[in-house]
């Protein structure tokens, strides 16, 4: 009982402390979360991250408002992503590796429609 007392759980009154009192739990920054889940890919519709930014998590078959208008991206995190040019993970693909960032180029320009991690 004491064992479960100490970590945020009173039986007796049934009660669970705030998550951060608890001395295991921390708040994690947007690039600590990025680095534990796998990353993050982040899409600018404009050339060197200017205008409009989103971030991107996990199997993304579309890119839903972002399809097709991508001009830059960045990749936060350990893992590198894989971006296609169609929808479902088809067309062609560019690897981008993680911890990088830049400009699409080609045919990669204003024209990727899904993303997945590598």
């Amino acid at each position: 009982m004491s064992n479960i007392n100490n970590h945020g759980v009173d039986m007796n009154n049934k009660q669970i402390k705030d998550l951060y009192s608890i001395e295991a739990v921390q708040d994690l920054s947007h690039e600590a979360a990025a680095t534990i889940s796998g990353g993050v890919l982040t899409f600018s519709n404009l050339k060197d991250g200017e205008g409009i930014r989103e971030d991107f998590r996990g199997r993304q078959r579309s890119l839903g408002r972002f399809n097709n208008i991508s001009s830059w991206y960045e990749v936060t995190g350990k893992r590198d992503w894989i971006v296609y040019t169609g929808v479902n993970f088809t067309g062609q693909s560019r690897r981008l590796r993680a911890g990088t960032k830049g400009n699409f180029t080609g045919p990669f320009n204003d024209n990727i429609a899904s993303a997945k991690l590598a």
